[in-house]
């Protein structure tokens, strides 16, 4: 099955699905529903089955599109790009209320994302629910049930490093009411129920990475690989040193030779791919709007499409950033420090360079650029960060050395195990900057204060990060959004908002 005919099978059941499935969750996403539909009669042969799990992919999609503003909650929040850098256009409230740490329970862009993470929840939990019941071939009952307990853990991985603990939904609500009276569970329920879902699925799924109809979806190099950050995140090293030996073992993977070559357009599935989310070029809805979010002011019809309006520059990469990076370093190459606007001005406005998208049809929203979720480059550094914790840096020098080969730079050695600690997450900074992992990173390596307000600038310096004032440590998780605490007020708010 190809891409293209794939994305758009999702798109269609993504659309059957949400007809015919009752959200378990659906407390937290709108009002009160009176009527369903029987879904019963739908689940009834293994075509069923593939059909609600493929719908189940594009509803996740939309947790990293403009739906949910991934970026926003993770790379705008860090100190690797901002709205407030030359060229970004800082004049969006919902957009700078990240970027300078002023967000409120009010901002849209967080029920917006709460409602998609829990609407991905919600029909993995029916789908669950139905699949264990059924009397389909036990092989697809295990590969379905494996795809839908990790997709699941993913959207409550995101959850709980965003808002801490969140209402841990694992079936439905025969009474609607009683949806309303559910509080939170704690982060430890959390996270138990993360690794419970994980482990299942590892033992569950084939290994058969973007071949034929799985072009795109989860399989066991997933994960494990999910699994194994879960652990590295609850600093459980010996585990996640054990996960992560997995996946390199599956011997699946390899890095790109050439760090450019990695957003590049046609790579879906690359050999370095470990989990990609599909987007299609030129199809309303099954698109992003990546490149018109990301590219500066002034730089329409020359970094965009035409005709897409003006670009916002609402992601812009700090000079700190581009600053870290060794001038010998090719993965410098993804920040660009200007161009030539149509005006015949040039623009000293750098801007990310791995999210320009010039095919055909790429207008606002129907861009082709895809979301990795991990690169088996982020496996290496982060193999190479638990090796360290565990034993040191002896035999975990080799998966870092990998990854800084490919980027030109010559191969660490003799570090006691903190210089080591400290090499690689400067390493897995410059790896991968621009792919919601920075803010993550600085929680679960406890730097998160320290690293922000070292940096603390004027919001007309050009070199700005985002905060003019220290920021805090409740500020390290998002506020609960009040509409959801107005439609279930035993959700109680996090500290500081």
């Amino acid at each position: 099955m190809n891409r293209n005919y794939y994305i758009k099978r999702m798109s269609a059941l993504l659309l059957l699905f949400s007809v015919i499935s009752l959200s378990s969750c659906k407390k937290f996403l709108e009002t009160k529903q009176f009527t369903q539909s029987n879904e019963d009669q739908f689940y009834k042969t293994a075509t069923d089955f593939e059909q609600a799990v493929v719908g189940i992919y594009g509803a996740f999609r939309n947790i990293y599109t403009a739906n949910g503003f991934f970026f926003l909650f993770t790379d705008m929040r860090s100190d690797n790009t901002s709205v407030y850098s030359p060229g970004g256009a800082a004049g969006p409230l919902s957009k700078s209320e990240f970027d300078d740490f002023t967000l409120t329970a009010n901002t849209e862009h967080i029920s917006a994302w709460w409602n998609s993470a829990y609407r991905v929840i919600g029909r993995c939990n029916d789908v669950l629910e139905k699949l264990e019941a059924s009397d389909i071939a036990q092989n697809l009952k295990d590969e379905y049930t494996g795809e839908l307990k990790t997709l699941r853990a993913s959207a409550y991985f995101n959850l709980v490093r965003l808002f801490g603990g969140v209402p841990l939904i694992l079936g439905r609500f025969e009474n609607i009411d009683d949806a309303y009276q559910k509080g939170r569970d704690s982060v430890d329920d959390i996270y138990t129920q993360i690794v419970s879902d994980l482990t299942s699925a590892t033992s569950l799924l084939t290994t058969n990475k973007n071949t034929g109809d799985k072009t795109g979806r989860v399989d066991k190099g997933i994960a494990h690989t999910l699994l194994a950050d879960v652990y590295l995140t609850r600093k459980n090293f010996p585990l996640a040193a054990t996960e992560f030996k997995k996946v390199i073992d599956l011997n699946q993977y390899d890095l790109l030779p050439n760090y450019q070559t990695v957003f590049a357009q046609g790579q879906q599935g690359n050999i370095e791919t470990v989990w990609q989310i599909y987007f299609l070029t030129g199809v309303a809805g099954l698109g992003n709007h990546f490149p018109i979010y990301y590219a500066p002011l002034n730089s329409q019809n020359v970094l965009t499409q035409p005709g897409t309006g003006n670009p916002f520059g609402w992601c812009s990469p700090t000079n700190d950033i581009y600053d870290a990076y060794d001038p010998a370093d090719t993965r410098r190459a993804s920040i660009s420090v200007g161009f030539t606007g149509q005006n015949g001005i040039y623009y000293d406005f750098k801007y990310i360079n791995n999210y320009v998208d010039l095919a055909s049809g790429t207008g606002s929203g129907l861009s082709g650029k895809d979301w990795y979720v991990y690169r088996y480059a982020d496996v290496l550094l982060r193999y190479a960060e638990a090796l360290n914790e565990v034993e040191g840096p002896d035999n975990a020098y080799q998966y870092i050395n990998q990854v800084r080969a490919r980027a030109g730079l010559a191969d660490l050695s003799g570090l006691t195990k903190d210089q080591f600690r400290e090499a690689v997450y400067e390493e897995e900074r410059l790896e991968s900057p621009f792919e919601g992992k920075r803010w993550f990173d600085l929680n679960r390596t406890d730097r998160t204060l320290q690293v922000m307000n070292a940096k603390l600038t004027t919001f007309d310096d050009p070199n700005t990060v985002g905060p003019a004032v220290a920021i805090q440590e409740h500020h390290k998780l998002l506020p609960i959004p009040a509409l959801i605490r107005a439609n279930s007020p035993a959700v109680d708010q996090n500290p500081g908002y």
